[in-house]
């Protein structure tokens, strides 16, 4: 671990109530108008009798001397004292070494580098993972064969099916399903399944599979019909929200629980009545997805420094929104906070290395290149090998 030149705690106000939170202990203290005064002229550098002194003339000596035992008690305690850390370049090549040791059960298939849509934000289009059509029936069964010698020790297989659009692929879709259903009772072993899709190709037959083999599945789509159709265009520039919300509404017949997945670009910053949208329409969970360019430019539809006001007063109106529903013990269907919290109150340290990048689970392209995950599709200096053929 490694010593960082940051303050040891964080001062802030929320509903009237002060709090500081110990950014090593990562423990919340509700303190009051006195203590918070105390911690935080002692953040602007001042020693502890200078603020004794001017508190008390603001508040009474008593009471200064009162919050200057309290305070000091708690550093007593390892508390509001720092210092700071952080994981070191040790600790990322320990935690290296153990990571690409592991066994993996899951692999993705990008069944179709290829879409019907032309979404106006894709950060596809600059490389080859729109170009190279659909994977043949080879290579995907190639990569179930691989992910079963992978997991040969493990009692399930994780099978994930991604694009541009996989049900452009739907052909190779079911004989996968076929195969590694097959395989999998023949070894033992139980196989799940999960799906992204623009929904727009869904039919009764996808939504059997998705009933019938409990698919994990996201559904894209952006938020009422003038967002969407904004964003998510065919390849004559019309929307595509009619498409995705007929199908969509059939499968929720069938299956109650659907995950949106929702881009948010910089022409549509109303996240409260996006998401407010898509719950009532019938999505059980939803996720936001910032637009956020690549490591060296910002594109079109980026979200940019310029629009972090907006998204500052969305996100607090959403946080806000999601207090109120746990206080009130509804369903979370939009909850990007609970881990944090949990994990906060368990004082857990975020992971190291969060992404499951080549680990947690490898792409396979329609050629059987290997990629890390599916952001790398098309980009050749990223291939990890080729797939073994069984």
């Amino acid at each position: 671990m490694k010593a960082l030149a940051l303050a040891p705690y964080h001062l802030f106000t929320h509903e009237g109530m002060r709090f500081a939170f110990d950014c090593e202990r990562l423990t919340f203290i509700r303190v009051d108008d006195t203590a918070y005064a105390l911690l935080d002229r002692l953040l602007r550098g001042q020693t502890l009798a200078a603020v004794i002194a001017s508190l008390g003339s603001e508040f009474g000596a008593a009471e200064a001397d009162r919050v200057a035992r309290e305070v000091t008690r708690l550093r007593q305690q390892g508390l509001l004292r720092g210092p700071v850390t952080t994981y070191d370049d040790g600790d990322y090549e320990r935690q290296i070494a153990r990571l690409v040791k592991m066994t993996t059960n899951k692999i993705e298939l990008y069944l179709a580098e290829a879409c019907n849509l032309r979404c106006r934000y894709c950060y596809v289009t600059e490389n080859d993972a729109m170009h190279n059509g659909l994977m043949p029936w080879e290579v995907a069964k190639a990569a179930v064969d691989l992910v079963f010698r992978r997991g040969e020790s493990m009692d399930s297989i994780q099978i994930t099916f991604f694009g541009g659009e996989p049900l452009l692929n739907k052909p190779v879709m079911r004989r996968v399903i076929e195969y590694s259903q097959e395989r999998g009772q023949a070894e033992g072993k139980k196989v799940m399944y999960s799906l992204t899709t623009n929904a727009t190709l869904m039919d009764d037959e996808v939504i059997g599979w998705i009933k019938r083999h409990n698919f994990g599945l996201m559904v894209s789509m952006d938020g009422p019909p003038e967002v969407h159709d904004d964003n998510r265009v065919d390849v004559n520039g019309n929307g595509s929200f009619g498409r995705a919300a007929a199908n969509v509404k059939r499968l929720m017949r069938r299956r109650r629980r659907v995950t949106a997945r929702c881009t948010v670009s910089n022409r549509h910053l109303n996240l409260y009545d996006i998401v407010t949208f898509l719950e009532d329409f019938g999505f059980t969970r939803v996720g936001l997805h910032i637009c956020q360019g690549k490591s060296y430019r910002l594109g079109p539809y980026d979200v940019g420094p310029q629009h972090r006001p907006d998204t500052e007063r969305e996100l607090r109106r959403m946080l806000e929104r999601w207090l109120r529903q746990v206080k009130a013990g509804e369903e979370l269907r939009y909850d990007p906070y609970s881990g944090t919290v949990r994990s906060v109150f368990k004082r857990e340290r975020a992971p190291m290395l969060s992404c499951g990048v080549c680990r947690g689970c490898t792409t396979v392209g329609v050629d059987g290149n290997l990629y890390p995950c599916h952001r790398y599709v098309g980009m050749t200096h990223y291939v990890v090998r080729v797939a073994e053929a069984s």
